[in-house]
């Protein structure tokens, strides 16, 4: 008899327990459907604004002179990518890409073009530099490393531009766009994307290399960033 109610009791604890579980799953699907709801929205609404905002830069541009080179999509719909980059994010807020631009004369397109490539992509070695020295700084934070160690690490972030620079073989021309002056020189207008994660990663082991000819323990520090 006992046995017999012992059995009863914890079945009825594991129906209420199993009930509570799929109850809890019910709602934590609807927070999650409600939250991606939200993100949809949000960046719908970021997106139309950024439409917007690239169709009026893309008038003024038109008005000043400047073209699209052969082979290159319509002004408008290079400024419209470019601006929709900027305002493409995750489910926590953060961006997807940088984005950098730069403008440059020469005497000729092609020679304005590489300068203003080039400019392009030392601010956006300037905008990583800064991103994984906010994440260095958090790791520095929380790590019980010494002052020396923090130091040295900190250091070698500061000078890192270069390197980081060096890394940047995956950028993504989202804008190139020119106009002829009246001297008959060239100005060039060009936007570099770059995926954020992917950047940050190919920062961090260039720097990581870099330390690792000075302290390998040092080095190490950068492996607890995660990437």
């Amino acid at each position: 008899m006992k046995k017999s109610f012992l059995i009863s009791l914890l079945t009825a604890f594991a129906v209420l327990f199993s009930m509570n579980v799929s109850a809890q799953t019910k709602a934590t699907k609807a927070e999650m459907k409600g939250q991606q709801k939200h993100e949809k929205v949000l960046n719908k609404d970021l997106q139309q604004k950024a439409l917007k905002e690239a169709r009026k830069e893309a008038k003024k541009l038109t008005k000043e002179g400047f073209k699209t080179p052969a082979g290159k999509l319509p002004l408008d719909k290079q400024l419209e990518n470019a601006w929709q980059k900027q305002v493409e994010i995750d489910t926590d807020g953060n961006p997807y890409w940088y984005v950098a631009s730069s403008r440059a004369i020469g005497g000729n397109q092609s020679a304005a073009a590489l300068q203003a490539t080039n400019a392009a992509k030392l601010d956006l070695a300037g905008q990583i530099q800064t991103k994984v020295s906010q994440l260095i700084s958090a790791t520095v934070a929380n790590d019980d490393m010494g002052q020396e160690a923090a130091a040295s690490l900190s250091s070698m972030v500061a000078e890192s531009k270069s390197i980081i620079a060096a890394t940047l073989g995956r950028t993504i021309p989202l804008v190139e766009i020119y106009r002829t002056l009246p001297n008959k020189n060239v100005e060039v207008q060009v936007t570099l994307g770059y995926s954020l994660d992917a950047a940050n990663q190919a920062a961090v082991k260039a720097i990581r290399a870099e330390l690792a000819k000075k302290s390998e323990e040092l080095a190490k520090e950068l492996d607890k960033l995660g990437y």
